[in-house]
């Protein structure tokens, strides 16, 4: 069984609340093309993304039913490009499907979940990975994953 550091749960537990905040910002930038629901996910989103947060930094360790060194650093890396495009894009589907799952992620692992993480990872690895460009992404030939 993997565990994590607690330096790597630091860094994970910032990587939280940087998509929260990312969220935040991306949802203010585009207020007036959102509905209602619309911010009502991301607000969920966010306060979710910084709950896990405080939950990791109030652990001493986490356990992982998987090698951790190899989800910790796919996480951090699938999560950084994810703020990239955040930052970059205008596609209300493209940041909701990052918001959701982030928040999946940070479900999956705050559980122990090994499916839920596996899941959310191959999720986001499409969704930042992908032959999709931003470009794309803000023109509307996005499908979302949601």
């Amino acid at each position: 069984m993997g565990e994590l550091t607690r330096i790597q749960l630091s860094e994970i537990a910032q990587v939280w609340r940087e998509i929260a905040r990312t969220l935040a910002v991306w949802q203010a930038t585009h207020w007036s093309m959102l509905n209602t629901v619309q911010h009502f996910d991301l607000n969920a989103y966010q306060n979710s993304l910084l709950t896990r947060a405080q939950d990791i930094d109030e652990r001493s360790y986490l356990l992982l039913s998987e090698p951790a060194n190899s989800t910790f650093s796919t996480t951090l890396r699938l999560l950084e490009r994810a703020s990239e495009i955040l930052r970059d894009t205008t596609n209300s589907f493209a940041a909701l499907n990052i918001g959701a799952l982030a928040v999946a992620l940070a479900a999956g692992i705050a559980r122990n979940n090994t499916r839920t993480i596996q899941l959310a990872l191959s999720e986001l690895r499409e969704l930042v990975e992908g032959d999709v460009p931003v470009e794309q992404i803000n023109a509307g030939g996005f499908t979302p994953l949601l």
